[in-house]
């Protein structure tokens, strides 16, 4: 390979330019529909989170008239900032989807960077959205999917970038050449690291937002001739080389390109905290009425993954991030679900956090690892719960909750939707959701998603 023919990009660069709505089959588009129905509910309970009111200060005093919408927001600003705010409300309460093959969010990056895009160039139907969406979640479930390392940079906002980038660039109508700079000029803005993560900071949250940004400058910069790395996957200094030391498979990237699309993977969340959460949640609730009272749960042991135990598996302890700390907590979450019998956005709540029932049961969960699970899983998990009798209960959950394998259904992702509306307590006509819902079921047929826009910008 040589620099100036980089394969393994130019295949990617050729998928996004070339793949046309008609491309797509009938279940891509119904999941892409179904996905963005889920990341706008998330938003509008995501707009109070802890640090997004605080966002959305600061780019009122950057507001911009020519700018891109800021959701739930009467103002606008330049659309970088725009898309950064909206993935940042997106993604506050760890509540939008997932690929679990890869333990990364994917709609957070793409469908604020593809909107902050459409608005300013304006005349983008939905057939167009939906095709940006999808080819942009490829590219990052694609580049993603090609490493076996644990989680140290985050890759929802490393791999997110480049989707961003695709997505935004496919709106602006870039041809293959732009788009290549496109990807090649995010290149140079990649970042995203598990440092906030594991110290429970509010920028986790906030990584994916610059991603999106990140994208949606690239596009345009590229747009205007702004020239990007070649090689930004494979050279000796791209992506895969420098950021995951060389440890990657090529032929997992172009896998079936342009045959089969990655959309159709990606999970959806029943449970507002870390995918890492939810198998062990899952053997909580069904283990529940078999354990009965939790005064008599003398101990309960985890088995999950090694990641997975580095990342949500630490005793549970409440630290100056009460609501990160609940989000990423197996001790936690599993302890919620057992004594609660659900886990949904109020049990993240500074007040709920710190009930003592639930601390009193976390104290008594140890997460540990399963030697026999590839290191990187985040579905499978054993619970086995002990009780003051000397009674055993086990339970294992091979895919959790939300997964393809055991997916949510088109009621429960529209029930998530009205719950998330419903629990954010902002003035939500019913004529305005169903409004929303019935554009979102039809987006095939809305001839500028601006409209799409303004229903959520209110």
């Amino acid at each position: 390979m040589t620099d100036r023919e980089p394969a393994l990009e130019k295949r990617l660069i050729e998928h996004i330019a070339r793949t046309g709505f008609e491309a797509l089959d009938a279940e891509t588009v119904r999941c892409c529909k179904k996905l963005i129905m889920d990341s706008l509910g998330v938003v509008f309970p995501g707009s109070r989170a802890p640090g997004c009111p605080e966002i959305l200060d600061l780019l009122r005093s950057w507001q911009s008239k020519e700018g891109a919408s800021v959701f739930l927001a009467d103002f606008r600003t330049a659309p970088p900032l725009a898309a950064m705010a909206n993935s940042a409300m997106m993604h506050a309460l760890d509540f939008d989807d997932t690929l679990d093959a890869s333990a990364l969010h994917t709609f957070v990056n793409v469908l604020p960077a593809a909107l902050a895009a459409a608005e300013n160039r304006g005349g983008i139907g939905g057939k167009e959205l939906i095709t940006a969406l999808v080819l942009g979640v490829d590219v990052i479930c694609r580049i993603s999917l090609a490493i076996d390392r644990p989680l140290s940079w985050i890759r929802t906002a490393t791999c997110g970038s480049f989707g961003a980038a695709a997505a935004a660039g496919k709106i602006l109508g870039l041809n293959e050449e732009m788009l290549s700079n496109a990807l090649g000029v995010v290149y140079a803005q990649t970042s995203g690291n598990a440092q906030g993560l594991i110290e429970s900071r509010l920028v986790k949250r906030i990584q994916p937002g610059f991603a999106a940004s990140a994208g949606v400058v690239s596009a345009f910069l590229a747009a205007r001739g702004i020239t990007g790395s070649r090689r930004f996957l494979t050279g000796a200094y791209g992506f895969y080389p420098l950021y995951e030391h060389g440890d990657y498979h090529p032929e997992r990237v172009v896998e079936a390109l342009g045959e089969r699309f990655s959309i159709v993977d990606l999970s959806i969340k029943p449970y507002p905290c870390c995918r890492m959460t939810h198998s062990a949640i899952g053997a909580a609730m069904k283990l529940k009425e078999q354990v009965g009272p939790v005064d008599n749960i003398e101990r309960i042991d985890v088995s999950v993954s090694s990641m997975v135990t580095e990342m949500v598996g630490k005793p549970f302890q409440i630290g100056e991030n009460p609501q990160v700390d609940a989000q990423f907590s197996i001790p936690y979450t599993a302890a919620c679900a057992l004594v609660r019998g659900d886990v949904f956005l109020q049990d993240f709540e500074a007040g709920r956090i710190s009930d003592p029932a639930v601390k009193r049961l976390a104290d008594r969960i140890t997460v540990s690892v399963d030697p026999d699970l590839p290191a990187k899983d985040i579905l499978q998990s054993e619970m086995t719960v002990a009780r003051n009798d000397g009674k055993v209960f086990s339970e294992r959950v091979p895919v959790p909750l939300g997964n393809p394998h055991n997916p949510m259904s088109a009621g429960q992702c529209r029930e998530k939707f009205l719950k998330c509306i419903d629990y954010s307590g902002l003035p939500i006509t019913e004529e305005t959701q169903n409004e929303l819902i019935s554009m979102i079921e039809n987006l095939e047929s809305v001839s500028d998603v601006r409209d799409l826009v303004r229903a959520v910008a209110i």
